[in-house]
Protein backbone atom coordinates (compact mmCIF):
# COMPACT_ATOMS: atom_id res chain seq x y z
CA UNK A 1 0.00 0.00 0.00
CA UNK A 2 2.94 2.28 0.55
CA UNK A 3 3.32 3.02 -3.11
CA UNK A 4 -0.09 2.18 -4.44
CA UNK A 5 -1.79 5.04 -6.08
CA UNK A 6 -4.86 2.90 -6.08
CA UNK A 7 -4.81 2.83 -2.31
CA UNK A 8 -4.81 6.59 -2.23
CA UNK A 9 -7.61 6.76 -4.77
CA UNK A 10 -9.68 4.31 -2.73
CA UNK A 11 -9.08 6.33 0.37
CA UNK A 12 -10.12 9.53 -1.35
CA UNK A 13 -13.20 7.99 -2.94
CA UNK A 14 -14.37 6.05 0.11
CA UNK A 15 -13.85 8.82 2.58
CA UNK A 16 -14.84 12.35 1.84
CA UNK A 17 -12.65 14.56 3.95
CA UNK A 18 -14.14 17.38 5.91
CA UNK A 19 -10.96 19.48 5.60
CA UNK A 20 -10.50 22.53 3.47
CA UNK A 21 -9.63 21.84 -0.16
CA UNK A 22 -6.18 23.40 0.15
CA UNK A 23 -5.28 20.77 2.77
CA UNK A 24 -6.12 17.80 0.49
CA UNK A 25 -3.71 16.43 -2.08
CA UNK A 26 -4.81 17.00 -5.64
CA UNK A 27 -5.55 13.82 -7.56
CA UNK A 28 -4.43 15.52 -10.76
CA UNK A 29 -0.91 15.89 -9.34
CA UNK A 30 -0.55 12.26 -8.28
CA UNK A 31 1.33 9.88 -10.52
CA UNK A 32 1.85 6.16 -10.17
CA UNK A 33 5.29 4.92 -9.30
CA UNK A 34 7.24 2.91 -11.84
CA UNK A 35 7.04 -0.84 -12.17
CA UNK A 36 9.80 -2.16 -9.95
CA UNK A 37 9.35 -5.91 -10.49
CA UNK A 38 9.06 -7.02 -14.10
CA UNK A 39 7.74 -10.42 -13.10
CA UNK A 40 6.17 -12.11 -10.11
CA UNK A 41 6.36 -15.75 -9.08
CA UNK A 42 3.51 -18.18 -9.69
CA UNK A 43 2.85 -18.26 -5.94
CA UNK A 44 2.61 -14.45 -5.85
CA UNK A 45 0.30 -14.46 -8.88
CA UNK A 46 -1.95 -17.08 -7.26
CA UNK A 47 -2.14 -15.01 -4.08
CA UNK A 48 -2.88 -11.83 -6.05
CA UNK A 49 -5.60 -13.65 -7.97
CA UNK A 50 -7.18 -14.70 -4.67
CA UNK A 51 -6.97 -11.11 -3.36
CA UNK A 52 -8.51 -9.64 -6.50
CA UNK A 53 -11.30 -12.23 -6.56
CA UNK A 54 -12.05 -11.74 -2.84
CA UNK A 55 -12.49 -7.97 -3.19
CA UNK A 56 -13.88 -7.86 -6.75
CA UNK A 57 -17.41 -6.78 -5.86
CA UNK A 58 -16.32 -4.02 -3.45
CA UNK A 59 -13.06 -3.02 -5.18
CA UNK A 60 -13.71 -3.59 -8.88
CA UNK A 61 -10.36 -3.44 -10.63
CA UNK A 62 -9.14 -6.01 -13.10
CA UNK A 63 -6.71 -8.78 -12.27
CA UNK A 64 -4.20 -7.27 -14.70
CA UNK A 65 -4.38 -3.89 -12.95
CA UNK A 66 -4.06 -5.57 -9.56
CA UNK A 67 -0.96 -7.46 -10.69
CA UNK A 68 0.53 -4.26 -12.11
CA UNK A 69 -0.06 -2.47 -8.81
CA UNK A 70 1.86 -5.16 -6.93
CA UNK A 71 4.68 -4.92 -9.49
CA UNK A 72 5.05 -1.26 -8.51
CA UNK A 73 5.96 -2.17 -4.95
CA UNK A 74 9.55 -2.55 -3.72
CA UNK A 75 8.51 -5.53 -1.60
CA UNK A 76 5.49 -7.23 -3.17
CA UNK A 77 5.61 -10.13 -0.68
CA UNK A 78 5.06 -7.74 2.22
CA UNK A 79 2.15 -6.04 0.46
CA UNK A 80 0.65 -9.36 -0.59
CA UNK A 81 0.82 -10.42 3.06
CA UNK A 82 -1.06 -7.31 4.16
CA UNK A 83 -3.73 -7.79 1.49
CA UNK A 84 -4.06 -11.49 2.40
CA UNK A 85 -4.77 -10.50 6.01
CA UNK A 86 -7.28 -7.95 4.77
CA UNK A 87 -8.89 -10.60 2.55
CA UNK A 88 -9.12 -13.07 5.43
CA UNK A 89 -10.84 -10.57 7.74
CA UNK A 90 -13.14 -9.39 4.95
CA UNK A 91 -14.01 -12.89 3.77
CA UNK A 92 -14.88 -14.10 7.28
CA UNK A 93 -17.43 -11.29 7.48
CA UNK A 94 -18.69 -11.38 3.88
CA UNK A 95 -19.43 -15.11 3.93
CA UNK A 96 -21.85 -14.50 6.80
CA UNK A 97 -23.35 -11.51 4.95
CA UNK A 98 -23.39 -12.69 1.36
CA UNK A 99 -26.91 -11.69 0.44
CA UNK A 100 -27.22 -9.35 -2.54
CA UNK A 101 -28.98 -6.70 -0.45
CA UNK A 102 -25.95 -6.56 1.89
CA UNK A 103 -23.47 -5.25 -0.67
CA UNK A 104 -23.29 -1.85 1.04
CA UNK A 105 -22.54 -3.61 4.32
CA UNK A 106 -19.71 -5.54 2.65
CA UNK A 107 -18.39 -2.28 1.19
CA UNK A 108 -18.18 -0.88 4.71
CA UNK A 109 -16.41 -4.06 5.84
CA UNK A 110 -13.85 -3.52 3.06
CA UNK A 111 -13.47 0.10 4.12
CA UNK A 112 -12.86 -1.08 7.68
CA UNK A 113 -10.15 -3.63 6.79
CA UNK A 114 -8.56 -1.12 4.45
CA UNK A 115 -8.44 1.49 7.22
CA UNK A 116 -7.20 -1.10 9.70
CA UNK A 117 -4.26 -1.90 7.44
CA UNK A 118 -3.12 1.71 7.94
CA UNK A 119 -4.45 2.60 11.39
CA UNK A 120 -4.61 1.10 14.84
CA UNK A 121 -7.82 -0.35 16.17
CA UNK A 122 -7.99 2.49 18.69
CA UNK A 123 -7.74 5.13 15.96
CA UNK A 124 -10.58 3.52 14.05
CA UNK A 125 -12.81 3.16 17.10
CA UNK A 126 -12.44 6.87 17.96
CA UNK A 127 -14.50 7.79 14.90
CA UNK A 128 -16.36 4.58 14.11
CA UNK A 129 -19.80 6.13 14.49
CA UNK A 130 -18.90 8.83 11.95
CA UNK A 131 -17.37 6.42 9.44
CA UNK A 132 -19.66 3.40 9.53
CA UNK A 133 -23.41 3.71 9.09
CA UNK A 134 -24.29 0.06 8.47
CA UNK A 135 -21.75 -1.92 10.48
CA UNK A 136 -22.70 -2.22 14.12
CA UNK A 137 -20.20 -2.31 16.96
CA UNK A 138 -20.30 -6.12 17.17
CA UNK A 139 -19.51 -6.41 13.42
CA UNK A 140 -16.69 -3.89 13.71
CA UNK A 141 -15.11 -5.64 16.69
CA UNK A 142 -15.31 -9.04 14.97
CA UNK A 143 -13.72 -7.74 11.76
CA UNK A 144 -11.00 -5.98 13.75
CA UNK A 145 -10.38 -9.19 15.72
CA UNK A 146 -9.82 -11.01 12.43
CA UNK A 147 -7.20 -8.47 11.29
CA UNK A 148 -4.17 -8.65 13.54
CA UNK A 149 -1.27 -7.05 11.65
CA UNK A 150 0.30 -3.80 12.75
CA UNK A 151 -0.85 -0.82 10.67
CA UNK A 152 1.32 0.45 7.83
CA UNK A 153 0.36 4.02 6.89
CA UNK A 154 0.56 5.10 3.27
CA UNK A 155 3.54 7.33 2.59
CA UNK A 156 2.95 9.92 -0.09
CA UNK A 157 6.03 11.43 -1.68
CA UNK A 158 5.71 14.98 -2.93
Amino acid sequence: MKKYIIALLITLSFFSCQKKNDENPSIENITQGPIVKESLSNEQLNQITYIQRTFSEVFPISLEETITNFKRDQNPDSEIGIWLHMANAYENFSLKNSEENKLDLRKEAFKLVFLRSMMTEEEIMKNEKDQFKLLNEINIKQILKDYNLNPKPINIKK
